[in-house]
């Protein structure tokens, strides 16, 4: 069943959310395999990070190849930010050409 990911950094910026998109671009699909919607940006503190998956194991296959050291690369940690999720029973979307795109 798809889920949708909520992660919360307390640390991160967006210079640092910049070069984590940068390094996830430079090792593998723009969006990840696995995954159908990737929204982000700031938070009360930190930065935000919400993601809709196929399933738990496709992130969490994301997140141990490829995330968990694009965090490394800005010197946080994914052990310190927050993460829920939930199932999806519905995915619903206007036209999204006009978004913007990282």
């Amino acid at each position: 069943m798809p889920i949708c990911n909520i992660l919360e950094h307390p640390h991160q910026n967006a210079d640092q959310a910049e070069q984590i998109r940068a390094h996830i671009r430079s090792t593998g699909p723009v969006l990840p395999e696995g995954s159908r919607l990737v929204i982000a940006g700031p938070a009360e503190t930190g930065y935000r990070v919400i993601s809709v998956w196929d399933s738990l194991d496709a992130r969490d296959q994301f997140f141990a190849e490829r995330l968990a050291a694009a965090y490394e690369d800005v010197g946080l940690s994914l052990q310190d930010a927050t993460q829920t999720y939930f199932d999806v029973e519905a995915l619903m979307a206007g036209d999204l050409t006009g978004a913007a795109v990282a």
